[in-house]
């Protein structure tokens, strides 16, 4: 099942649960005199139109990280960055990156032909998380991009630098001078 699928459906729980908890509420405090086709009325209205509103805001941000689209993302809000990275072992590079980054983040794209990789956070009730994409050159170069899913927050910008100064910190190495 695609995030995008997963991420609404999540949201729509989320809101079922809370209707549903004033609606029980409501029904045995004030004894409310309901019909189950008003009460299902409502929750499409409050409790699934604002999910699939949301959701479709952010899909082509969310689709990506699925996709096969092996181009790098040109997303509002993203930092790009190369790093020079010296594997352990010239002919698992590749390999080597991707456990690095299955340790670190979720992978939600995988092309070892290619060497891209595209990652993300969780997304939780208070952020949307982060998404990227690795592209490992023949002669070891590694490119990064990472953008918010919500490019309008502070928070989120906080976590794209954090982001990168962690993808430093693993794969960059320095020069010998």
């Amino acid at each position: 099942m695609k995030f995008t699928t997963k991420l609404l459906l999540f949201w729509i729980s989320v809101f079922l649960i809370f209707y549903l908890a004033v609606m029980v509420i409501l029904l045995v405090s004030f004894g409310l005199d309901t019909n189950l086709g008003q009460l299902m009325l409502v929750f499409s209205v409050t409790g699934v139109l604002p999910p699939m509103v949301i959701t479709a805001f952010f899909s082509k941000k969310l689709d990506y990280m699925e996709s096969e689209n092996t181009n790098p993302p040109d997303f509002k809000g993203q930092q790009r960055a190369v790093f020079a990275f010296k594997p352990h072992s010239a002919g698992n590079a590749f390999h080597e990156v991707w456990q690095i980054m299955d340790r670190n983040w979720i992978i939600s794209f995988s092309d070892s032909q290619g060497h891209v990789l595209k990652f993300r956070t969780d997304s939780r009730v208070m952020s949307w998380g982060i998404g990227g994409y690795v592209r490992l050159s023949d002669d070891y170069m590694l490119e990064v991009v990472v953008y918010p899913i919500f490019e309008n927050s502070k928070s989120e910008e906080h976590f794209v630098n954090q982001t990168m100064q962690m993808m430093k910190t693993l794969f960059d190495t320095p020069s010998a001078g």
